[in-house]
């Protein structure tokens, strides 16, 4: 069985399980990090020498980082569909997991850090609404993408969404400027529609520290 280590809102574990969703593969989760801890003890270095989440096991082999462990699960579960036939289409979804990394998840995640994880006493209000407003922008090259297209890669669901779309809750639900996206809202509502994305993405982060913590270790 497939066993993932890691607390279920934390951000990247939220990519994790929803893949695993998708797939339909069983699997058992142990809560790990923030507010439960256990990443300091010795049987946790020996998974991951970084001290971080997720990890999986499935069948005695050990992976740790969250892109990688999507796209071995895709490859090894999904081949055909979370992870497409067509090498130029596989490598677009590598593509779009990538350009989510490098570019949106530096921009973006500042704002729901400084917006749910610190006390509002030292936030920088300038930088969020600035930030807002560039990633605002930068979805415009989503939208573009997504014009004439159901999802990033074609007209069906791939490991390429799974990154950015993880993180879309958040994008819609904090009290932020949002530029109107047609093409991205219209995306969104797809995935909305899917059973394992509302069961492991659309999950209430709160609206400030207290609440996050609470809700925490309410969800495991």
């Amino acid at each position: 069985m497939l066993t993932i280590h890691g607390r279920r809102n934390s951000n990247q574990v939220i990519q994790l399980m929803w893949t695993v969703g998708e797939l339909g593969l069983e699997h058992r989760r142990l809560s790990v990090g923030g507010a439960f801890g256990g990443r300091d003890t010795d049987a946790f270095g020996a998974l991951n020498p970084n001290r971080l989440v997720p990890v999986i096991e499935d069948d005695g082999f050990v992976l740790w980082e969250s892109h990688a462990i999507v796209r071995y699960l895709c490859r090894r579960y999904g081949a055909g569909g979370l992870l497409p036939d067509d090498p130029r289409e596989a490598a677009l979804a590598d593509q779009w997991m990538q350009w989510t990394d490098n570019h949106f998840m530096p921009l973006f995640f500042p704002i729901f850090w400084g917006l749910i994880r610190t006390e509002a006493s030292a936030r920088d209000d300038g930088d969020l609404a600035r930030r807002a407003r560039e990633t605002g922008v930068l979805l415009g090259i989503v939208e573009h993408r997504l014009e004439g297209r159901d999802y990033l890669v074609g007209d069906t669901l791939t490991m390429g969404d799974i990154p950015l779309g993880a993180m879309m809750f958040k994008y819609y639900t904090l009290p932020i400027e949002r530029p109107p996206l047609p093409s991205v809202e219209r995306w969104y509502a797809r995935l909305r529609e899917r059973p394992a994305y509302r069961e492991h993405a659309m999950r209430d982060f709160g609206r400030n520290t207290a609440e996050w913590k609470a809700l925490e270790l309410e969800g495991g």
